[in-house]
């Protein structure tokens, strides 16, 4: 809220008046606009059709003019981006950095309509403003240790200065708008048909003058905003300067924030800003598709216009009908009058339809109704977006907003917002990687016109057109191309999920999938060629040691190879993993190792790793390497459920069709070994605890190891690590093993109440493998030794952890009060 000097400070309104008339001039207009407002691009469309110019210049980088013709081409369907990248080199110890950015236009873009009359009359156009490399090394100078090395895409256009304004905020109360966005459509948007280019020009000029008040020099030099106006003025000026006799003016669309200097700046023959850009490593730009729904303000697009589709269906109608808007007083409001109940409509049948949400004509009537009291309550001729959506809200909505009103408010902003997506012209200079990912999908037959999230199943095993596909978005996901998800299934290089048949992915295209290929283009101009030069760098990296020298990592790699289809590298990526399986001292790495290969050879048909000869020899090199470094086992990293993931691996893979080949004497020799040797009570009982699940230790054996490390001379935490170890790899013994629970009990019942306490966690991690009904299967057997049915409610979620912890806390000061007092036998049943 601004202070009580506000009023005082405000300029006068002959001074606001007189900034608007400036900006027109016979040689020059400076055209001031909200990027993609259907206000500023109606009155920029008048102003052209009564008044011939020259040039045309527009806000933007000036390597995008390139582009021009394929953005204005009579097939381009929009919404459209340009989209720009660059990354500098690394220099001394800042790293290289990547910089990229969009420039989205739609129909109703003033700068669109500005270059559209230009290629329809032939009239130089070209856009003056820093390029992206420029407005990237002036951020990154104004806050170097802020700088991301690898930035997410932004947006080339920008409001955040009049959304921050104190002033347009104050406004906005005043007039009773709730932000920043219905203010706007309240002063302009709304009011726009009936008013003439001059008034909208001053408005829209004193509205951004009072954002830029707030604003000191140092913070716009701060943020590059006075360096990007020195360019423009000067790139104005040039085209002043090569204005010819009895020519138009020049004619610049720019911001309305930059707008309301740049006369001066040209006034004042302000020269081009001399700037350092860093060493470039790679860049360019193209013009991609772009999604309506992209251009919303609500889904992260700071200078979009919230709602599109509402915005674009009045863009619609006003072309359609502009003739009668000028001429009938009535006709701008009937045409938003309409614009409210096509959206209406439209909610209400996709809730029916859809759905299956009864809503009855009376009800949609009174929407509409509400629709139009809202705006008269208001002092407008004709609803908003908001007072739509407030319609809808108060009589769509019969029960709680955020569980009966979630799905209809859903449905109207999607609506709002929109789903269309652009298309680009024929012969449309579009890289040739992102051509060829294109025709793939389609031939996979991925829907990739529009931006809607779809799920996609993929059965691995019986399709093989489903195993290109799955190459198909695996690849994608290697170049780092945000097209899919995969959300289940089996995951063959992480040994996750493997009892699945099918994978389960959710795939959008978007224009940040086209512009991740535009970047990716470097790397191949097919897709295979991309993804192999990609997988061999990585390759490379833990070929020279860039990346740890892994056995796991590497066999990842060969697996990885099978899964993106890249066949013809598993050679390369076997002869290193022999070579880092040499090296690694690591048990659980080439233990992980071991586990890759053999889950390589039993899904050899759904990977189409057939003939892969390799495979059996590298097998038992890792497995005789794994037994080996095992026997030298010191200690376990972490809280050890690495070695015991380890050592249940090794088991896994004896049992299993690639383990027929291996010597299992070798595997039950080292479990002796650690059983009665390691140093760590945890080891001790994962050994244990295999030995028993394959019968190489029977009952007795394994209770009189409980009993010695329960009852022995161990301290508590020891005696549950071992309890730990077993349960982790014989979880069964749990409640197979009477004896086992009886000791266990009868330990617990032992221990005194401090000790208890103290390895409570550690008996916790023991049992939080158990699955929910192993977990009420061992609860059934420890109510049998009490001779009880159940142990009643074992699950308490109003209690946290610490609550308990206090709980406990509290009971021993008070059995000690008791103790002290000689009250210890009201403690007994």
């Amino acid at each position: 809220m601004p202070d009580a000097s506000w009023t005082a400070e405000a300029p006068q309104a002959e001074a606001l008046r007189a900034l608007g008339a400036r900006l027109i001039t016979p040689a020059l207009i400076v055209f001031p606009v909200r990027h993609h407002s259907p206000a500023c691009a109606l009155q920029l469309q008048r102003l052209l059709a009564r008044m011939p110019v020259c040039a045309v210049l527009v806000e933007g980088p000036r390597s995008f003019t390139r582009l021009i013709p394929q953005l204005t081409h009579p097939q381009a369907r929009m919404p459209l981006a340009l989209y720009a990248y660059c990354v500098f080199k690394a220099q001394g110890e800042t790293p290289a950095r990547r910089h990229a950015a969009y420039y989205p236009f739609c129909d109703h873009s003033p700068e669109l309509v500005a270059l559209r009359h230009a290629a329809a009359l032939g009239l130089p156009a070209r856009f003056i403003d820093l390029d992206l490399a420029e407005q990237s090394a002036l951020e990154s100078e104004a806050g170097p240790d802020e700088a991301a090395a690898d930035e997410p895409a932004r947006s080339l256009l920008d409001e955040r200065h009049l959304q921050r304004s104190q002033y347009l905020a104050h406004l906005a109360r005043a007039l009773g708008c709730r932000d920043h966005e219905e203010l706007w459509e309240h002063l302009f948007e709304a009011p726009a048909p009936g008013r003439s280019v001059e008034a909208h020009i001053a408005d829209v000029a004193a509205y951004c003058q009072l954002s830029r008040l707030e604003h000191g020099e140092d913070e716009l030099r701060a943020d590059g905003t006075l360096a990007r106006e020195a360019e423009m003025a000067a790139a104005i000026a040039e085209a002043l300067a090569q204005r010819g006799p009895g020519d138009g003016p020049v004619l610049a669309v720019v911001g309305g924030f930059h707008a309301v200097v740049l006369p001066d700046l040209v006034a004042a023959g302000t020269a081009r800003p001399a700037l350092r850009t860093p060493a470039i490593d790679d860049q360019a730009g193209a013009l991609i598709r772009y999604a309506q729904d992209r251009l919303d303000r609500l889904n992260g697009y700071s200078a979009g216009m919230t709602s599109p589709a509402w915005h674009q269906g009045l863009w619609e109608r006003l072309a359609r009908r502009e003739a009668l808007a000028r001429t009938a007083p009535d006709a701008a409001a009937a045409l938003r009058r309409e614009q409210a109940l096509s959206v209406l409509l439209d909610v209400a049948t996709e809730l029916r339809e859809k759905h299956r949400v009864p809503l009855p004509l009376p009800t949609l009537a009174a929407a509409c109704e509400q629709a139009l009291q809202l705006a008269a309550l208001r002092g407008r001729e004709a609803p908003l977006r908001a007072d739509v959506l407030d319609a809808v809200t108060s009589c769509f909505v019969k029960g709680e907003l955020d569980a009966e009103g979630a799905l209809i408010l859903d449905v109207t902003r999607r609506q709002l917002c929109g789903t269309l997506t652009g298309q680009l012209p024929p012969g449309t200079d579009r890289p040739p990687l992102l051509r060829d990912v294109e025709a793939r999908a389609r031939r996979q037959r991925l829907k990739i016109d529009d931006a809607q999230p779809r799920r996609l199943v993929l059965d691995l095993y019986r399709r093989p057109d489903h195993r290109v596909t799955s190459r198909l978005l695996h690849g994608l996901a290697l170049l780092g191309v945000p097209m899919a998800v995969r959300q289940s299934g089996p995951d063959f290089v992480h040994g996750m999920g493997l009892a699945r048949l099918q994978e389960h992915w959710e795939y959008a295209w978007s224009a940040v999938t086209e512009g991740a290929l535009v970047e990716a283009g470097v790397l191949g101009t097919t897709l295979p060629l991309a993804v192999a030069h990609r997988f061999e760098a990585r390759l490379q990296r833990l070929t020279d040691g860039t990346d740890p020298r892994h056995a796991g990592a590497a066999a990842a790699l060969l697996v990885q190879a099978c899964v993106l289809g890249l066949h013809d590298h598993v050679r390369p990526v076997a002869a290193t993993l022999a070579a880092v399986m040499n090296e690694d001292a690591h048990f659980e790495s080439v233990a992980a190792a071991c586990g890759m290969l053999g889950l390589l050879w039993e899904s050899r048909e759904p990977l189409e790793a057939r003939q892969l000869a390799e495979l059996p020899a590298l097998l038992q090199a890792a497995y005789q390497r794994a037994i080996y470094l095992g026997r030298d086992l010191q200690g376990a990293q972490g809280d050890g459920s690495a070695l015991l993931d380890s050592l249940s691996r090794l088991r896994e893979l004896l049992l299993s069709e690639a383990g027929e080949t291996l010597d299992a004497a070798l595997f039950w020799s080292l479990l002796e070994h650690l059983q009665s040797a390691h140093a760590l009570s945890l080891v001790r009982g994962a050994a244990a605890g295999l030995r028993y699940c394959a019968g190489h230790l029977d009952e007795h054996g394994l209770e009189r190891l409980v009993g010695g490390h329960l009852h022995g001379g161990l301290r508590p935490a020891d005696a549950v690590a071992f309890l730990r170890g077993l349960l982790g790899t014989a979880r069964e013994a749990a409640w197979q093993q009477q004896r086992l629970l009886e000791v266990l009990d009868a330990r617990l019942r032992d221990w005194p109440d401090g000790e208890f306490v103290a390895v409570l966690p550690e008996l916790r991690l023991a049992f939080a493998g158990m699955t929910p009904r192993e977990t009420d299967r061992i609860a059934e057997a420890v109510a049998g030794l009490h001779g009880q049915r159940d142990l009643g409610r074992l699950v308490h979620h109003e209690l946290g952890a610490e609550a308990v912890q206090r709980h406990l806390a509290a009971s021993a000061q008070l059995l000690e009060r008791l103790r002290a007092d000689g009250l210890e036998g009201w403690l007994t049943p």
